[in-house]
Formats: C-alpha cells, sequence, structure tokens
C-alpha cells in the first residue's frame, strides 16, 4: 500500500469475539440515505418483510470484501449496486459500503487495533478500494483481508443458494467446497499459476535455446574474423610505418639527386643563355668592325685617288685567305669536339638498349612468372574449393553425428529420469499397499467384531421371537373374551338406541317449540343458539336472554367452521365494558356447555348477561350493577334500572312444554338405566379391552423389541455388508495397487533394457561423432593446406606483376632514353657533316685565295705604300674583328658542350622523376591512398632514417615479407569487431537468461511440488475433521442417523499431471429408521437438514472470523430450527453471526435485532433493538 493507513478515532470494542464491528451504507441499492448497523458478539438477526432490503445487507459486506462478480450481488452490472432513483425520489451518482473490523487479536496483517475497509462506486464505473480511508488497490485489498481468511471465502456470505447447491453439486465440484473450507484454493491458484509460469518458461527457454543454437556458430566465427582482422591490422599498420620509412628515406635520396640534378640543369641553363647572349652580341660587333673597315678603306681610296687595285686586291685576298683559315680553324675544332662527342654516343646507345633488351627479358620472364603463378593460384583455389566443400560435407555430418549422440543421450536421460519415476512410484505403491494391507487386516478386525455382535443380535431377535409369540397367545385369549362381551353390548345398546330414539323424538319437540320461540332472533344469534348446549332448567331463560340481547347488539362479521368462504353475522354487545359477576348470579356463558371455537362469539354476545336463582336474587342484582341483564331460570329478565319483564309468549306454551319435559324425563330415565346397564356392560368390555391392550401392548413390546433387534441386526448386517465391501473394495485397490506394480516392474525392465540400448546407441553414436570430427580436422587441416598455396600462389603472382609492371616502366623510360640519345647521335652526324661541307667550301675558298695572293702581291705592296695609314688602320681594325671572331668561335664551342651537358643532366632528371612517381605509386598502394589525396610530407614522418644500404636491402624484405602476411590474411571482415560486441552482448544475455529460466523452473517445480503437499495435508485434515463434525450435527439435527463423506475414485493420469483428476466427494447419509444411504432418496426435509449439518461442520471446523447468514433456515422447521440455532449459539465461540431470517426460533435465539422496512420512496430504514437489554428490563 502506498498510502499512509491511519486509526480511526472513537471506535471502541464490541467484545473478544467481535470481527465485525458496524456496517455503514450510503446509496447501495435500496439504502439510501447513510445508514450504519453495529454488530456485537454473538448472533444479530436481522428481519423484515420479503423485498424490504435484507438481503442487501447482505450483498453490501459481499461486495465490501472485494466482490466483483455482479450477478452473485443479485446485480447485471456493478452500476445497479448504486440507487437509480423511485418514482418520488432522484437516482444517486455513488454508492458506498464501509466495514469496521476489530483487529485486536492482529487477525488482519497491519499493525491497528481497529481496521476500516470500503468500496465507492460512481456512476461513471470509477471504482476506490478503501482502507482507513486511504485508497489502495484492489490487490491490496485482497492480501489485507486473505490473513484472517476473509478474501475468497465464500462462507464469510452464505446465501441459502449455497446451502441447497452442496448437495446438488457433482462429487467432483463438492471437493472444490471443502477445499474451500481447508483454505487451499489459494494454494491451488498459486500453484496453478506456478506451472503455468512453469511452462511458460519451458517455452521460453527453447526459444532461448534455439536462439543460442542459432547464433553460436556466428559467435564462434565472428571471434575468429575479430582476431584475424586485429592481426591484419596490426600487420597493416607495421608495414605501412615501414613503408614510410621506406619512403622517407628512399624519397629522401632520390630527391636529393633530382635536386642536385634540376640545379646543375638551372646552372646549365644560365650558361647557355649567357653564352647565347654573348655571341649574338660577338655577332653584331663584328658587324661595326666589318663597317669601320669599309670606312677605313673608303677613306685610303680617297686619299690614295687611283691606289693600287692590286694593293687593294692583295689586302682583300689576304683578309679573306685569313678570314677563311679562321673560319676553317673553327669548323675543324668545332668538328673535331663532334666527332668527339659522337664517338661517345654510340657506346651509350649500345649500352641503354642492352639495359632495354635485359629488360624485355625480365620483363617477359616476369610475365610468363606471373601467368605460371596465376594459374597455380586458380589451381589452388580450385583445390580450395573442392577442400572446402569436402570440410562442409565433414562439418554437416559431424554436426549431424553430433545431434544423434545427443538425441542418444537425451532419450539415455529421459529413460533414466523415467527409471527414476517409475522406482519412486513403485515404493509410493509399495507404501501404499503397505497401507492397504493394515487398513484391509483393520477391517477384517472389525468385521469379526461385527460379525460377533450379529450374531449376538439374532440370538436377541429368535429370544424377542419367542417372547412376542407368548404375548400373541396372550392377547388372542382377550380378543376372544371381549367378543363375548360385545354380543352382550350389542342386545344393551340396542334397547338403549331405542329409548335414546324416543327421547330424541320429544326433545325435536321441545326444540322445535324453541325455535319457534326464537324464529324472530336474528341468523346470527340463531346461529350461536344452534351451536351451544342448553340445559333444560334454562331453556326459558336462554330465551328471554336472546330476546333481550337483540335490543342492546350490535352485528359482528364472524367466520364458521364449517367452510372456509362462509361467514354469519353474530349481534355483539357494545354497551361497556365486562362487568363483574353479581352476589348469588352466574354468568351465562359459564353455565353452558359452548364448542371451544364459538367460545369467543358466546362470550362476546353474553358477556354481561347474568343467571340468578330466583326473581328477588335477579332484582337485587340489577339494582347493584349499573348496567347488564340478569336472568331467572323461569325466564324473566332484569334490566337496568331494575325492571322484571316476562315475555308473553311464554305464559301460552308453557303448559305444553310442561306435560311434554314430563314425558320427556320419564323417557330419559328409562333412557338412563338402559345407559346405566350399558355402561356396567361397556365398563366389564372396556376392562377386557384394558386386558386386551395390556395384551396387545406386551405384544406390540416385544414386535417393537423384536423390530429394535431387527434393526439393530439391519444394522449390524449393513455394517457387515459395509466393511465387507470395504475390504473387497480395498482388496480391489490392492490388487490394483499390486498389478500396477507388476506393470511398473515390466516397465522398468523395459525400461533397464531400453537404457541398455540407448546406452549402445550413445556409444556408437560417440564414435561415429569422434570419427566425423576426425575427418572434420583432416577436411579442415587439407582445406587450410589448399587455402595456402592458393594465397602464396595468389602472392607470388601478384610480386611477379608487380616487377612485370616495373620493368615495363622502367623499359618505356630506356626506350625514351634511346631514342633521345639516337637524335642527339643524328643530330651530331649532321653537324659534323655540316662543318666537314663548311671546312671543305672554306679550304676551296683558300686556294683559290691563295691562287690569286701572288698575283695580288705586286698590287698589294703598291697598295701598301700607297695607303699605309689606311691599311695600318684597316689592319687594326682586321685585328679587332678576328679577335671578335676567336672569342665568338670559344663561345659557341663552349655552348655546345653546355647544350650536351644538359641533354645528360635531363636525362638524369627525367629518370629521377620517373623513380619518385613510382615510389610515390608504391606509398600510395601501402598506405591505402587514393590518386587524388595527398601524399605525407616526408620531412613530417617521424621514423628512424635508413643509415645505409645493408639496412635498406633489409627494409625491402621486410616491406616484401608483410605485403605477403596480408595477401595470406585476406580476405578479412572489418566489421567483425562491431558485430562480434553486438552478437556477443546478446549471447551474454541470452546465456544469462537462460541460466536464470533454467534455475526460474527449478524453484516452479520445488514450489509447485510444496504447494501440492500442503494442499493434500491441508486437505486431508479438513476433510477429516469435517467428516467427523459433519457425522456430529447430522445426528444432533436428526436424532440419530449416521452421515459421513468419502472419496470417490480419481480419474485418469498421474498424481501432478494435468491429466489428473482429483478424487470427489460422495454425501453419505442415513437418518434413522431408514436404511437409505444416497442422497437422492432423502426427502427435501432430510436433504435441508443434510446441508445444514454440512454447513454447521465447516464452519466448526474452519470458522470465519465471522459469518453472514442469508435465510439458510429457510427450509428448516420450528422443531429442527432449534436444533440448528443450538448449533449455532455453540459456534459463537469462534465465530461471530449475523443472520437474515423470518424464523421465530432463530430470531429468539439472536442477541440483538434489526429491523427493516422500505417506505413509499423504495429506499429501506432499519430499526434495532438489543434483546439482552430488553430481557433486563423484563425481569
Amino acid at each position: 500500500m502506498t498510502d499512509e493507513l491511519r486509526v480511526i478515532e472513537g471506535g471502541q470494542g464490541t467484545g473478544p469475539n467481535a470481527v465485525l464491528k458496524s456496517l455503514t451504507m450510503t446509496g447501495f441499492k435500496s439504502f439510501v440515505h447513510e445508514t450504519h448497523l453495529e454488530f456485537a458478539a454473538g448472533i444479530t438477526a436481522i428481519i423484515g418483510p420479503n423485498g424490504s432490503g435484507k438481503s442487501n445487507v447482505a450483498d453490501a459486506i459481499r461486495w465490501a470484501l472485494g466482490e466483483n462478480n455482479a450477478r452473485v450481488l443479485r446485480a447485471k452490472k456493478n452500476e445497479e449496486l448504486i440507487f437509480a432513483g423511485s418514482e418520488t425520489r432522484r437516482g444517486l451518482g455513488m454508492a458506498e459500503a464501509v466495514l469496521q473490523l476489530d483487529n485486536s487479536s492482529r487477525r488482519l496483517p497491519i499493525d491497528f487495533a481497529e481496521v476500516e475497509v470500503g468500496r465507492r462506486l460512481y456512476k461513471s464505473g470509477e471504482a476506490e478500494y478503501l482502507v482507513n480511508r486511504s485508497r489502495v488497490r484492489l490487490r491490496d485489498l485482497q492480501d489485507l483481508l486473505a490473513g484472517a481468511h476473509l478474501a475468497d471465502n465464500p462462507f464469510v456470505v452464505i446465501g441459502q443458494g449455497l446451502v441447497d447447491q452442496i448437495l446438488a453439486l457433482r462429487p467432483s465440484d463438492r471437493r472444490v467446497v471443502i477445499e474451500e473450507a481447508a483454505g487451499t484454493r489459494r494454494l491451488h491458484l498459486r500453484r496453478e499459476d506456478a506451472l503455468e509460469r512453469l511452462k511458460k518458461a519451458e517455452l521460453e527457454l527453447v526459444r532461448v535455446i534455439d536462439i543460442l543454437r542459432e547464433i553460436g556458430p556466428r559467435v564462434a566465427l565472428l571471434t575468429e574474423q575479430a582476431a584475424k582482422w586485429g592481426e591484419y591490422e596490426t600487420i597493416r599498420n607495421d608495414l605501412r610505418r615501414r613503408a614510410l620509412r621506406w619512403y622517407r628515406s628512399s624519397f629522401g635520396t632520390t630527391a636529393s639527386l633530382r635536386a642536385d640534378l634540376l640545379a646543375k640543369l638551372e646552372g646549365v641553363d644560365r650558361e647557355v643563355a649567357r653564352l647565347t647572349d654573348f655571341v649574338g652580341e660577338t655577332e653584331e660587333l663584328a658587324v661595326g668592325t666589318d663597317d669601320e673597315l669599309r670606312l677605313a678603306r673608303e677613306e685610303e681610296e680617297r686619299r690614295r685617288l687611283g691606289a693600287q687595285e692590286a694593293a687593294s686586291a692583295e689586302a682583300s685576298i689576304r683578309e679573306r685567305i685569313a678570314a677563311l683559315q679562321a673560319s676553317i680553324d673553327a669548323i675543324a675544332s668545332e668538328r673535331d669536339h663532334t666527332r668527339t662527342t659522337l664517338s661517345t654516343l654510340p657506346a651509350e646507345l649500345s649500352s641503354l638498349r642492352t639495359q632495354r633488351a635485359t629488360v624485355d627479358q625480365e620483363s617477359t620472364d616476369a610475365a610468363r612468372n606471373a601467368r605460371g603463378s596465376a594459374d597455380a593460384a586458380r589451381v589452388a583455389e580450385e583445390d580450395a574449393s573442392r577442400t572446402r566443400v569436402a570440410l562442409a560435407e565433414a562439418r554437416a555430418k559431424r554436426v549431424e553425428t553430433e545431434r544423434a549422440h545427443l538425441l542418444r543421450e537425451s532419450e539415455e536421460i529421459r529413460l533414466s529420469d523415467e527409471d527414476r519415476a517409475l522406482l519412486a512410484r513403485d515404493e509410493e505403491l509399495g507404501t501404499r499397499a503397505t497401507s492397504l494391507a493394515a487398513d484391509r487386516a483393520e477391517r477384517e478386525r472389525e468385521r469379526g467384531r461385527i460379525g460377533v455382535e450379529l450374531q449376538r443380535a439374532r440370538d436377541d431377535v429368535a429370544e424377542a421371537a419367542r417372547v412376542a409369540e407368548a404375548a400373541s397367545e396372550r392377547a388372542g385369549a382377550a380378543r376372544n373374551e371381549l367378543q363375548g362381551l360385545d354380543g352382550d353390548l350389542a342386545l344393551v345398546r340396542g334397547q338403549a338406541a331405542a329409548l335414546r330414539e324416543a327421547v330424541e323424538r320429544a326433545q325435536s319437540e321441545l326444540d322445535a317449540r324453541g325455535v319457534t320461540a326464537r324464529g324472530d332472533a336474528p341468523r346470527g344469534l340463531r346461529w350461536l343458539s344452534d351451536r351451544i348446549a342448553i340445559p333444560a332448567q334454562l331453556e326459558s331463560a336462554v330465551q328471554s336472554a336472546f330476546g333481550e340481547t337483540i335490543a342492546i347488539a350490535e352485528s359482528a362479521f364472524v367466520p364458521t367452521s364449517g367452510t372456509r368462504d362462509r361467514s354469519v353475522t353474530v349481534l355483539v354487545g357494545h354497551d361497556g365494558p365486562e362487568l363483574p359477576i353479581p352476589d348469588g348470579c352466574k354468568r351465562l356463558s359459564d353455565v353452558l356447555r359452548i364448542d371451544p371455537k364459538q367460545e369467543p362469539v358466546a362470550h362476546a354476545a353474553f358477556r354481561n348477561v347474568f343467571v340468578a336463582a330466583d326473581p328477588a336474587a335477579a332484582y337485587k342484582a340489577a339494582r347493584a350493577m349499573p348496567g347488564g341483564i340478569v336472568i331467572t331460570p323461569g325466564g324473566g329478565a332484569v334490566a337496568t334500572p331494575g325492571a322484571v319483564r316476562v315475555p308473553a309468549r311464554l305464559d301460552a306454551e308453557r303448559e305444553g312444554l310442561a306435560r311434554l319435559r314430563k314425558m320427556t324425563e320419564r323417557l330419559r330415565e328409562e333412557l338412563t338405566a338402559s345407559d346405566r346397564l350399558l355402561r356396567e356392560t361397556t365398563e366389564e368390555r372396556a376392562a377386557a379391552e384394558r386386558t386386551q391392550a395390556d395384551a396387545d401392548a406386551r405384544l406390540a413390546e416385544a414386535q417393537r423389541a423384536r423390530g429394535d433387534l431387527e434393526r439393530i441386526a439391519d444394522e449390524l448386517a449393513s455394517r457387515e455388508a459395509d466393511v465387507r465391501d470395504l475390504v473387497r473394495a480395498g482388496e480391489a485397490r490392492a490388487s490394483a495397487v499390486e498389478r500396477e506394480r507388476a506393470e511398473l516392474r515390466e516397465r522398468r525392465q523395459g525400461v533397464a533394457a531400453e537404457r541398455a540400448i540407448a546406452v549402445t546407441a550413445r556409444a556408437e553414436a560417440s564414435q561415429l561423432f569422434s570419427a566425423a570430427e576426425r575427418d572434420e580436422r583432416a577436411a579442415s587441416d587439407a582445406h587450410a593446406a589448399t587455402t595456402k598455396r592458393a594465397e602464396d600462389a595468389r602472392l607470388d603472382a601478384a610480386t611477379s606483376e608487380e616487377k612485370r609492371s616495373s620493368l615495363v616502366r622502367l623499359r618505356d623510360t630506356l626506350d625514351e632514353q634511346v631514342g633521345a640519345t639516337e637524335k642527339r647521335i643524328a643530330e651530331q652526324e649532321e653537324r659534323v657533316r655540316a662543318l666537314v661541307a663548311q671546312e671543305r667550301d672554306a679550304c676551296e675558298r683558300l686556294e683559290s685565295a691563295q691562287g690569286s695572293l701572288g698575283r695580288a702581291t705586286a698590287d698589294a705592296r703598291e697598295a701598301e705604300r700607297s695607303a699605309e695609314l689606311a691599311r695600318e688602320r684597316a689592319l687594326a681594325a682586321e685585328g679587332s674583328r678576328r679577335e671578335s671572331e676567336q672569342r665568338l668561335a670559344k663561345a659557341r664551342e663552349r655552348l655546345a658542350e653546355l647544350r650536351g651537358e644538359r641533354s645528360k643532366l635531363a636525362v638524369e632528371e627525367e629518370r629521377a622523376s620517373g623513380a619518385l612517381k613510382l615510389l610515390e605509386e608504391q606509398v600510395r598502394q601501402e598506405l591505402g591512398l587514393g590518386d587524388d589525396e595527398p601524399l605525407p610530407d616526408p620531412e613530417s614522418i617521424d621514423v628512424e632514417e635508413i643509415v645505409d644500404e645493408r639496412e635498406r636491402a633489409n627494409a625491402l624484405r621486410d616491406l616484401q615479407r608483410l605485403r605477403r602476411r596480408l595477401m595470406a590474411l585476406e580476405p578479412v571482415n572489418a566489421l567483425a569487431a562491431t558485430e562480434l560486441a553486438e552478437v556477443g552482448e546478446r549471447h551474454r544475455f541470452l546465456a544469462t537468461q537462460r541460466a536464470d529460466l533454467e534455475r526460474a523452473m527449478g524453484d516452479l517445480r520445488l514450489l509447485a511440488d510444496e504447494l501440492a503437499t500442503t494442499i493434500a495435508e491441508q486437505f486431508s485434515a479438513t476433510f477429516q475433521a469435517v467428516d467427523r463434525e459433519f457425522g456430529v450435527f447430522f445426528q444432533r439435527l436428526f436424532n440419530g442417523g449416521q452421515a459421513s463423506l468419502r472419496t470417490s475414485e480419481a480419474g485418469g493420469g498421474a498424481p501432478g499431471s494435468e491429466s489428473f483428476d482429483e478424487p470427489g466427494i460422495d454425501i453419505y447419509a442415513r437418518p434413522p429408521g431408514k436404511r437409505i444411504g444416497s442422497l437422492q432418496q432423502l426427502s427435501g426435509g432430510e436433504r435441508a437438514l443434510t446441508a445444514t449439518a454440512l454447513l454447521l461442520a465447516i464452519l466448526r471446523v474452519k470458522p470465519a472470523p465471522f459469518c453472514v447468514l442469508d435465510e439458510v433456515d429457510a427450509a428448516l422447521d420450528e422443531r429442527n430450527v432449534g436444533r440448528f440455532t443450538q448449533a449455532l449459539r455453540e459456534l459463537t465461540d469462534r465465530t461471530q453471526f449475523v443472520v437474515i431470517t423470518h424464523n421465530r426460533g432463530t430470531i429468539e435465539a439472536a442477541d440483538t435485532l434489526y429491523g427493516v422496512s422500505m417506505d413509499e420512496g423504495g429506499t429501506s430504514k432499519v430499526i434495532s433493538m438489543k434483546l439482552a437489554d430488553l430481557d433486563e428490563r423484563a425481569g
């Protein structure tokens, strides 16, 4: 309970046994206003007419205790429990019922001396459960009340229908009643709940095991893949680190070489550019020198008019010869240099071609090796595929044999369990057989005792038969004597009858005259006078009384006793109260012989009519009383205030009546004598009858004794038959037990044989499983070998392919270098040919100029003399021009050298660039970088450097080894660790869940077994106690007889299984004086008493704290109600009773009385009374 419970203030205990202290109802059914009922210890009776709402009190108590079945509360739905309204009152929106319980004995598991439990229901359907005015759940309320055996207890509120149903139930359903009395219904529900949870747990365990079997191989595979991926990552990281180290070292060397080459190329390019500029400037300067020479010559010509053409020509020729010679020297120098360069190029070209041929051969070999490795890899992969199939088949065979092995093992375990169960059942049956043998021996002893008693009873019956025969003889003699007296009596009766007939005729005449005298009386008084015996001496007085009464009477409606629907009107006096009897007088109704049925009417008619001995006494009495009538035997009447009247008709008829009376008197005297004789004869006959009656009584006593003894003998015979039947039933059960034990032994032998077969099968399955495992290991080894061979072949193929690719790239580089060299050779050869042609042309011109030199020598001398000055200037200009040409020639030679050097440096730089590009491609491949991703800066790589070529070679071998290991591990699952974390977590959770389920199943089985044992023990103890008390109460209610409860045979199935039906309960009842024992043969009253006895027995054995009985005594008569209330009173020491009843005897036995009535508005009201207080006031 989540809310705090509070103590109700102001509660006072009503007694040590008063558990139910009060009930408060508001809006519940017909109790519209707040109605408060207090209950004391003992018996509280609630009475009232039908339909007043008495049973609503029982419904309110049942509802407040948590009942939710609307049909049990006599409604179709719960909303009908709220007052719905009537013609004069509006309906309510809420119903409430609150019980105040005494918890001083701590019956309820809560630390309060008083506990208030209640319930509210609103028109909207919302319901509230209250404990001490705090809202709780229904489950909390039921758990609280269960401590006092108030929750789900059908014997707290008992209706008349329950008492009738107990006998009408089937034996199996009647067992439920005893179980509820024993308090095992909740244990049954707990056990059923445990079994249901066990069944669900078994299903859940099967599901978990299936999932574990499904994901178990997946976990193993992922574990292997995750380990493989970890190793792959470790190797790959190591490979990357070593590749980065190799990259940094190789990149640094190659990059330094390429940087040096680029620096040299830049220097050569700068020098070539400088020399090119110098050659251009020199050529421009040579052009300027020619101009100066021409001007000098022009000046010489101008100075030496008519100078010597020969001198000029000689000078000119000499100049040409000098120029040609210089040109020839320059050409020869350049030719020699070019030829020197050209002589080195064929060797270089041959070297390059040799390298290319070597590379081609190596590339061809690498391609051939790659193809061979690929073919080997393909063959190895095919072998691996075949071994993989073989491995899968071996694994499937191993799984199949493992499954067969597990099935055989489970079959062996099942047979072992069945053998243990059969052994336990055999032991149980042995114990039961021992018990049945002891029971049968006890029954045999009881049968022997009953046989002795039966023989004794039969001897007593024979003795009683002899006594009855003697009494019968005496009774016969008495009857003969009585027959003789009957003849005498018949004669006397004939005489008396004749006299009586004469007296009757005379009396008829007198009566006729009396009727005539009363002819004027009302019909009611005539009816009254016809039904009273009037003495002869008072006939006149009575007639006078009839006449006087008419004047002072009023009519009253009085039923007659003849028929049910007939009635007469009688005149009844109404003048004042009944008067006291005057002195010397008698009341008329006292002297008349009146039928007790007509006595009230006669008393009412003649209540103030008195008879006096004579007129004087009548007059004196009339004067002394305030009202009334005094009559005399002669027929006179004296009324207040003392007037005396004599009817006129009496004077005329008196003489005739006197004569008729005398004759009647004489006949009556004769009749009296005849009657006296008749009486004497009758007395004699009576004596004879007494003698006969005594004889008959003795005969009847003897016959009754004989009947009692015969009944005792019959009962003993019946008991002996019952015991014999029980013995036979015990023998049958023992035979059944022995048969079952024999069947169990045969079954155990069969199970043992099956277990032996199962053991053999399991051994064979184990051998097959071991063989399958060996085959699987062999297949796995073969698959691993072929897989390794395939991986090695793939690695060799990849290495060969990589080598071939490198060689192809190197051959391309060599092809480019060969092409460049051949181009350079062609250029140099062309240059040499051009220089040779230039040199030959220059030589030819030189020879021509030398031939002309002789001829022009003379001319030249003359020209020299004539133009000495001009010649000097011209010579100076010529010398300057020659110097310039020499410098230009040297510059051109240097430029050619630099261009050749640059070509070499360009080839080497291109070779270094190719090596760097190849290195970058390898590093990208090792690092897994794309073409568009930048490579790391070698200078930023934090690894140790390679110091020498030996370490470089070792590093290269390590790289190749790590590449082979990576290729051997491929393919790998990069997501194996993540999947393993998820699947592994689920596998661990399911394994934990499986262990929890197995532990919970064990606990549930143990709980179910413990509950079954507890249920059986409680039911057995309660059944025996109820059986004993049922017999006691049955004998008390029937004043004898026998009754007992017997268990019927159970249905099929093993105990504890779902198909097992527990034995039902049969009721055996034999009222006193009857031999019947079946309920179907009992009358309605006997069935009601039997059901009541069973109810009282249950209340005695398992008393509820309080019990509400709703008209359970309706079928009991007045005598049995007394016995019922006496038994109920005895039960009040442990149970407080609230009885709803119409029975007067039950009401008299109550301590407190509540009356329930219903007003015109359809609402119930209650009044109360404590009968003990009423008895004290009466005392």
